[in-house]
């Protein structure tokens, strides 16, 4: 057929040999299908890009093309249909060839038909279309670029009545006052205001949906000041680049525990983390209070050594004069975050909230991280508290000790895993080959340890009494009745450290009884000790009165003050009054009766007959040791009561406290629980 219409042909140069014809040369309808065919394969593969290139590299059409390429939403979807369509064509009419307008032409009828291949979605998009829309799409590019064939936004998009002049100000005032509303309580209330000038409910509802969506970082910031931190605040950078160092910052913070323990309380967990290694260590204390931070930084130092600064929110507990004095004496910079910024302290922040989450939420007692969960929770318990026996529901609470145990084991098994934000190391390893300052436990102790109450006891009989309980020690033996200063262990209630008033350390006493150690052996060397301290302490006033003859120096006192009389009533001349007779009825009457007449013979028979009678034979009861320790504890009670003793009493009772049989009494009397009325009744 070909050299019958005398069409032009040559071989086919390549694999496959056979001939090629002109294009242009072809019936009518052999071109139509030529082109749709190929047009179809180009349709797969275009895209915006490759196929509006050289457009968009003219200048006339450069700025819309930009502008356009900012459509979002339907704008987008449709600005991409419309362009696909044009690549399409654009490849028809260069197989096709002609002018534009019978390609115009052409490419309608074949794409109406069905002829033309393209993706379903695009088909679907675009079943018909007449010749003209095509040309005017093609125009638009031509002319505008991508914003040709970009759809104008609506004119009045946005534009509410409700949002609008008065009502507009009172519904955006009664939405930022009471974000909890619902779009009908405030139609109601500006309804109530307004009249029925205002839209429709429905139009209430899309408005206030649409500036919500429109606005939703600002109205999160006015209503939620916390939720926009987490979801918009800008967190560009890392807050860590300045730090290069181990222990050049940690960070500390508090929060309530959300679990209920077995005491049915929720106690605190104070945290603490080294922001370069990303070391934590946590504690659980009954409240966030100084002590129980200066507990922590106690036991973070011990472990990890000395930090150069500590950074903190400005809650009481972290500005208490107690913990600024002792970063002070430590040497530490203590920086203080700006109210209500816990984003100045991230590392801190993401550390309690990965122990609440990944944690806590394991344990007995969760009671959720905030008022939904626990709701939740509580509707839970209730229904297995009628299945199961209320006291078999709170057995299953952990202790303080316990919780504390895990948190520990938590933050050891954390230390050994790598850690994205330090490059796959883990903070063990992160921390290798770093030599941190250690400071002495016993400077540790007398800086951080928090003080007993006012940080003052008196050391009793007994031990220092403290906390319904008696904390001993060997080296208190010697030291009853002295004031000393008593710092606590948080972690250990059964310890604590016992220094002087000058701050010299004494000892570790313990309770032995919350130990469950018993105090047998700790008694008796406190008791061997009190009696070595007591003899080296009189040998050593003995030594230093040796020298002093107490009995002269009375005597020269007696003479001097009987000298002074002298000189003193010689300055002084009395001057003789006239007596005055005093008298009672019974003194007259005593006068009246005159003395009594005695007979000497009398008296002298009454002697007589005194000497004749048998003298009784008395012997006196030598009084024991035991009664002259008893004589002593009852002058003892008469001090403790401020009685006043004579100077005999005075003497006798300081002269034997000092010696050795008022020791062995006092062990004697303590051993077999006697008191004095005992051994005085015989």
């Amino acid at each position: 057929m070909a050299n019958r219409l005398q069409i032009p042909t040559r071989p086919r140069q390549g694999r496959g040999g056979g001939l090629e014809y002109l294009v242009e040369a072809l019936p009518a309808e052999a071109r139509l299908a030529f082109a749709a065919r190929h047009a179809s394969n180009a349709a797969n593969s275009a895209t915006i890009t490759d196929d509006l290139e050289a457009n968009s590299l003219r200048t006339s059409r450069l700025r819309g093309t930009q502008q356009a390429a900012h459509a979002t939403g339907w704008q987008r979807e449709r600005q991409e249909g419309v362009a696909q369509v044009l690549a399409i064509f654009k490849h028809y009419h260069a197989q096709l060839g002609g002018a534009l307008t019978p390609a115009f032409r052409a490419f309608s009828t074949a794409w109406n038909q069905g002829s033309i291949e393209a993706d379903p979605a695009l088909r679907q998009r675009f079943a018909t279309m007449s010749w003209s829309t095509v040309r005017s799409w093609y125009l638009a590019v031509e002319e505008k670029g991508l914003a040709g064939i970009t759809p104008p936004e609506h004119h009045r998009k946005g534009q509410f009545k409700a949002l609008a002049g008065e009502v507009g100000n009172a519904v955006l005032a009664m939405l930022i006052d009471k974000p909890h509303l619902s779009a009908t309580a405030i139609y109601l209330a500006v309804e109530t205001q307004f009249g029925s000038t205002i839209p429709s409910e429905r139009a209430f509802r899309r408005a206030l949906a649409y500036w919500k969506e429109q606005n939703a970082q600002l109205f999160s910031a006015v209503t939620n000041p916390d939720a926009w931190r987490n979801s918009y605040m800008s967190a560009a950078g890392k807050a860590d680049e300045h730090i290069t160092r181990v222990n050049q910052s940690w960070q500390l913070d508090s929060t309530p525990g959300d679990v209920m323990l077995n005491d049915g309380k929720r106690h605190a967990v104070i945290a603490v983390i080294d922001v370069y290694t990303r070391r934590r260590m946590f504690m659980v204390s009954r409240t966030s209070r100084s002590g129980a931070i200066m507990a922590l930084m106690r036991r973070a130092i011990a472990a990890w050594g000395m930090p150069e600064s500590i950074k903190t929110d400005n809650g009481k507990d972290y500005v208490a004069n107690q913990l600024d004095t002792a970063l002070i004496g430590l040497g530490i910079d203590h920086e203080l975050c700006p109210p209500f910024t816990p984003q100045a302290k991230p590392h801190v922040e993401r550390a309690i909230g990965a122990l609440m989450h990944e944690h806590f939420e394991l344990l007995d007692g969760y009671i959720g991280h905030n008022v939904a969960d626990r709701k939740a929770i509580e509707a839970r318990r209730a229904f297995s508290e009628r299945l199961f026996d209320k006291s078999e529901v709170l057995e299953l609470r952990l202790s303080p000790e316990q919780l504390q145990a895990g948190i520990d084991v938590y933050c050891d098994r954390l230390h050994s895993q790598g850690r994205d934000e330090l490059k796959g190391l883990s903070p063990n390893e992160r921390a290798l080959g770093f030599v941190s300052a250690s400071v002495p436990e016993r400077a540790l102790d007398v800086l951080l340890a928090p003080s007993a109450g006012s940080g003052l006891r008196t050391i009793g009989k007994k031990g220092i009494r403290m906390d319904g309980g008696n904390y001993n020690h060997a080296y208190l033996g010697g030291m009853e009745g002295q004031q000393v200063q008593v710092k606590v262990d948080e972690a250990n209630l059964g310890r604590c450290w016992v220094f002087t008033l000058d701050g010299v350390f004494v000892c570790e006493a313990l309770d032995y009884e919350r130990m469950g150690i018993n105090s047998a052996e700790v008694a008796a060397e406190r008791r061997a000790h009190q009696a070595k301290v007591m003899r080296e302490s009189k040998r050593q006033l003995k030594a230093v009165t040796r020298g002093f003859d107490t009995r002269a120096a009375i005597e020269q006192i007696t003479t001097k003050r009987e000298q002074e009389a002298v000189e003193q009533s010689a300055n002084v001349v009395t001057l003789a009054s006239k007596p005055r007779q005093y008298s009672t009825t019974a003194i007259d009457s005593i006068q009246v009766a005159g003395a009594p007449v005695v007979d000497e013979a009398q008296i002298a028979a009454a002697k007589a007959a005194m000497e004749k009678r048998p003298v009784a034979q008395v012997k006196a009861i030598p009084e024991t040791p035991q009664m002259r320790f008893a004589r002593w504890l009852k002058l003892q009670q008469r001090v403790e009561a401020n009685e006043a003793l004579t100077s005999d009493e005075r003497n006798w009772f300081e002269g034997y406290a000092h010696g050795s049989e008022w020791a062995s009494m006092q062990r004697y009397f303590e051993t077999f629980g006697l008191d004095a009325d005992q051994v005085l009744a015989g």
